[in-house]
């Protein structure tokens, strides 16, 4: 009798261990940030140079934690005023999209401060307009680093302030000696927005 309940209680210990280490490990997760986006370009390429960048918009959404690891998709939409029509030619705007995945790690500061750094890759799209008409576009990849810093304000809303550092790549078809001039972006992005979780 007393071998049946030794064995009923380790088998009820290790169930009960493994149901423990399945919810901790793997979990669906809800964050969704929107955020407006501080652009600013650097570097000798068509953005920084000849374009004047505008206040964006951005969004992403983590949908899988794994411990403090989490998983996630964004986008982000950048709007260019040109300066330099000697460069730009008939181009007097562009628009930077950029939709990407990342894997972020959260750190808790405080009771209600987190700071979470992130690594993300994605594809990159610029489009060109001029008078409402669409003058062609370049598309490519992008890699960005950075973190936010989440300061939660109720149960389930934070405020939250970001650093990205985002370079892009971008395809284009012209003179060799105009090539590392177009085929480029680099910027840094202040991010500034709110988090639902």
């Amino acid at each position: 009798m007393k071998l049946k309940i030794i064995f009923f209680l380790f088998i009820l210990q290790f169930s009960y261990s493994q149901k423990t280490e399945n919810t901790n490990l793997v979990k669906f997760n809800h964050d969704i940030r929107v955020n407006a986006i501080i652009p600013s370009n650097f570097g000798e390429n068509f953005l920084a140079e000849a374009n004047d960048s505008k206040i964006g918009i951005g969004t992403n959404f983590s949908f899988l934690r794994i411990h403090n690891f989490k998983l996630g998709v964004g986008y982000d939409y950048m709007p260019y005023s040109t300066t330099d029509i000697t460069r730009a030619g008939n181009i007097s705007s562009a628009q930077f999209h950029t939709a990407y995945g990342d894997i972020s790690y959260e750190i808790k500061i405080a009771k209600k401060l987190n700071i979470e750094p992130y690594f993300g890759v994605g594809g990159a799209e610029l489009k060109f307009k001029s008078d409402g008409r669409s003058f062609g576009k370049q598309t490519g990849e992008n890699i960005r680093v950075g973190f936010n810093t989440d300061f939660q304000l109720a149960k389930r809303l934070s405020v939250f302030l970001g650093l990205c550092y985002l370079n892009s790549n971008l395809d284009i078809n012209t003179s060799p000696e105009f090539v590392s001039y177009y085929d480029n972006a680099k910027l840094i992005q202040v991010n500034i927005g709110l988090k639902i979780h």
